[in-house]
């Protein structure tokens, strides 16, 4: 993942992005302007994450966050939780049991957002994601996440399908996502699992789909052709979560 410059704008993405700023992270700012109290949070939070913070007018703030900056807006250059390669990600689960998110070119932000903050809260252990023609980690998708983007682990692979034979030498079973494929729920997503997603217009290309050890669908009874693919995403994440019993209501 590369470190370019990151412009930040929302309050939870902001906040999530300051909270994970490190020694590796080349520059942040936060600008902020007016004396609200989400602003007084966002400005005691960088100055504990030494975050340089910079009291401007409304006008600077619009030129650097536009519009839905909303009197804040974090200009940094974020190396964030992402890993350099698949096979450093693979090397760092040590557990029989993992969750795998695989998102085949997706091209909406706002889906991609939506996806990364449910791959944070069903605890996935990364998320790959292609190079190129896809949706990247923009203020769209930062802002969409809620924060998450800042905080999911990803890494960017040039080729999906020769990523998912790289999970399948770690002994990764691939699931891949299509209407056509058998209940999720009638599945054993225990051991190490690998999820695959396709794009919103055309699903999972062909090469991607072949090399799925399984394909699974979830049972619906609506009239509406499919769920959107961050929806999905949510759902499949559940139920492999819930049957890896990640999550225990506390006692």
């Amino acid at each position: 993942m590369s470190e370019a410059v990151q412009t930040i704008t929302g309050y939870h993405a902001i906040c999530a992005a300051i909270s994970s700023v490190g020694p590796q992270d080349a520059h942040a700012t936060l600008y902020l302007h007016g004396q609200g109290s989400r602003g007084e949070q966002l400005e005691r939070l960088a100055r504990i994450h030494k975050v340089t913070v910079r009291r401007v007018d409304r006008r600077e703030i619009d030129r650097i966050g536009g519009e839905k900056a909303r009197g804040a807006v974090l200009v940094a250059a974020l190396a964030g939780p992402s890993v350099r390669t698949l096979t450093d990600a693979i090397a760092s689960i040590r557990e029989q049991q993992a969750i795998v998110l695989v998102l085949d070119h997706l091209s909406d932000p706002h889906n991609l957002g939506a996806i990364l903050r449910s791959a944070d809260q069903f605890g996935v252990d990364f998320v790959v994601l292609p190079s190129r023609r896809a949706a990247g980690k923009t203020d769209a998708v930062l802002r969409s996440s809620a924060g998450a983007a800042a905080v999911v682990s990803t890494v960017e692979v040039p080729n999906i399908a020769a990523a998912l034979e790289a999970l399948k030498k770690a002994d990764f079973w691939i699931y891949g996502a299509d209407m056509t494929g058998e209940p999720v729920d009638q599945q054993q997503l225990s051991g190490r699992v690998a999820l695959v997603l396709g794009s919103e217009g055309e699903g999972l290309s062909r090469l991607v789909r072949d090399r799925c050890d399984t394909v699974v669908r979830i049972p619906t009874g609506g009239t509406v052709d499919s769920l959107n693919v961050s929806v999905s995403a949510g759902i499949l994440l559940y139920e492999a979560s819930r049957q890896q019993q990640r999550f225990r209501d506390p006692s």
